[in-house]
């Protein structure tokens, strides 16, 4: 299937599922077709997936039938919602139409630092053609090594700061960098080393936090409301055990001011095979 159907049937599923509906229109102004070609592709999705929607006359839109399945989108409603973070990050970089009428504010976003393309250009690159990179870190601690041979291996987003998870040369051990703290990139001389050899990267946890029992009981029912495990009384997620220090850091941070008491207590930790 040619991308440009692919993306125009995923927006009518997207309309289908998460709006109010499809008209010709719609999917006109979107991808700046004519009403005519528009209408075509809705009469060509109609025929590869017949009983998926319905025209309604009332309103003039066609609508979802009540057994709809999608199958170019995803229909868990988190996805959905990180796909519409996803829009509005993405219009910070690229010019088009988006998709969607609904408005999302993202205000993690304004307390990201700046990154300089001198910096990121040649760390993607690097990740892109595996090559390794001499960088000079600025360490939380001062007497942290500065000048670092890196073999970048995974970008990866934490703590609203960009990482990048890298075979450590001198340190001869896999380590995570946060990229705003890297102030130098020149090219490495080693050979790159994958993350093969990454336990932490490979091997998987499972992490299982409670409400804190001090706090009142409908609270505690509140902070589980939704997550895997709650019905058991606690939190379990399953993450590599790289991730897990992010994640632990994040939920024992979490405080109640008026209470003056920790939200979360973690259980234990379950290591699994990979």
């Amino acid at each position: 299937m040619k991308f440009d159907t692919l993306i125009r049937f995923a927006y009518i599923e997207t309309q289908l599922l998460w709006g109010d509906g499809l008209a010709a229109n719609d999917l006109a102004k979107t991808f700046g077709l004519t009403r005519q070609t528009a209408q075509a592709a809705i009469n060509v999705y109609r025929q590869q997936y017949p009983g998926q929607m319905k025209y309604d006359g009332s309103l003039k839109r066609h609508i979802a039938e009540e057994d709809f399945e999608p199958h170019y989108i995803r229909g868990d409603a988190v996805a959905f919602l990180d796909y519409l973070r996803g829009q509005d990050l993405r219009a910070h970089y690229l010019e088009e139409n988006d998709w969607s009428e609904i408005a999302l504010t993202d205000f993690d976003r304004l307390l990201r630092p700046k990154l300089p393309r001198r910096i990121i250009q040649p760390i993607l690159a690097a990740l892109r053609h595996q090559h390794t990179l001499l960088i000079e870190y600025q360490p939380v601690m001062p007497d942290h090594i500065r000048v670092r041979e890196i073999s970048p291996n995974h970008l990866v987003f934490a703590d609203n700061r960009y990482h990048i998870h890298a075979y450590c040369h001198t340190a001869q051990k896999y380590l995570d960098f946060v990229l705003s703290r890297i102030i130098h990139v020149e090219p490495g001389y080693e050979e790159w080393v994958s993350s093969a050899g990454s336990r932490e990267w490979h091997e998987r946890v499972t992490l299982r936090f409670r409400p804190n029992q001090e706090l009142p009981r409908e609270v505690q029912k509140t902070l589980l409301y939704g997550y895997p495990g709650s019905e058991k009384g606690v939190w379990e997620i399953n993450c590599r055990k790289s991730e897990a220090f992010y994640i632990q850091r994040k939920l024992l941070k979490a405080f109640d001011e008026k209470r003056r008491m920790p939200l979360w207590i973690e259980i234990e930790e379950r290591a699994e095979k990979s």
